[in-house]
């Protein structure tokens, strides 16, 4: 049985530990509202560019149709018929730090089951947060290979952060001529959740076409099509970088403030577990210090 020194020792260290994750819980609390607000408001801009793009791509595909049968620069933004189908890019958005829930473990999880679908291919990843990059560093493969890794990020992140991130997978994109790039990250649906997601963000074959057909109008582009198009899209992937990072950031508070209040709750239940452990030791200690005198008293009478 423990001694009453024990219980109280591990008592301190709890109430300890307890403040510190309070202390998280307010940190992330005061954080989050900030992030919120910078994510809705990059929200409409990268909507508005998504439109642009997309009310862009009949034209430009039909353009490509109508060429010779080498494949665009602009083209390959929607098709990309001339990538490497056996190289790809993996984009993975973590955190920095763990005491976050199963924030990073889902992350992580998705990126596992990618590598091994594609454990035939060559993959170029793109790691943004500590974990990430340590997670993807253990696999000693030949096929994987990190060629752009950025921490520390969160959770101030910037437009230049986005901007930075945009031109590298770009620059692989066309470089090394990527079949495809895929993205994981944790989406912020609410406070209380966050939702994964796994999708293609090059090339753009899945983009939404948004066309009025109450507006027949014809439009003349200048200096072209395929022009403005290769203008817009490295805008419209680095606005979507910026948006995605807020919305990750977003979803790292919320699930570090859930995690960190679940877990000072549990704290505060196991000081009170604690505290009535240490009465009944106490009072079964004095009762024990009562009986030893009583059979004293006894001894001395008999």
């Amino acid at each position: 049985m423990q001694s009453l020194r024990d219980i109280r020792q591990n008592i301190k260290a709890i109430k300890s530990t307890q403040q510190i994750m309070q202390t998280m819980k307010m940190i992330s609390s005061a954080r989050i509202r900030k992030a919120q607000e910078s994510m809705e408001n990059a929200r409409p801009f990268a909507t508005k560019m998504l439109e642009m793009v997309a009310d862009l791509k009949e034209e430009v595909l039909a353009q490509t149709n109508t060429e010779l049968e080498t494949e665009s620069s602009a083209s390959r933004f929607l098709l990309n018929k001339t990538g490497d189908p056996n190289k790809i890019g993996l984009v993975v958005i973590t955190g920095d730090k763990g005491l976050a829930g199963s924030f990073n473990a889902v992350i992580l999880r998705s990126a596992i089951a990618f590598l091994k679908k594609h454990q035939d291919k060559e993959i170029f990843v793109f790691c943004i947060g500590k974990k990430g990059r340590d997670f993807i560093n253990r696999f000693h493969k030949k096929n994987i290979q990190i060629v752009y890794s950025s921490i520390g990020i969160f959770p101030k992140v910037t437009y230049a952060h986005a901007e930075l991130l945009g031109e590298a997978i770009l620059k692989e994109y066309f470089e090394r001529n990527l079949g495809s790039v895929t993205l994981i990250y944790n989406d912020f649906k609410s406070i209380g959740s966050q939702r994964l997601i796994e999708a293609n963000i090059l090339p753009f074959d899945a983009l939404p076409v948004v066309h009025d057909k109450t507006d027949d109008t014809e439009f003349l582009f200048e200096p072209g099509v395929q022009e403005i198009f290769k203008i817009l899209v490295p805008r419209l992937m680095k606005a979507n970088m910026y948006r995605i990072l807020l919305e990750s950031q977003a979803a790292n508070l919320a699930a570090t403030m859930n995690a960190m209040d679940a877990a000072s709750k549990n704290a505060g239940e196991l000081v009170q577990a604690l505290g009535v452990k240490l009465n009944k030791v106490r009072q079964a200690g004095i009762t024990n210090e009562i009986l030893d005198i009583v059979n004293g008293a006894e001894a001395l009478n008999g």
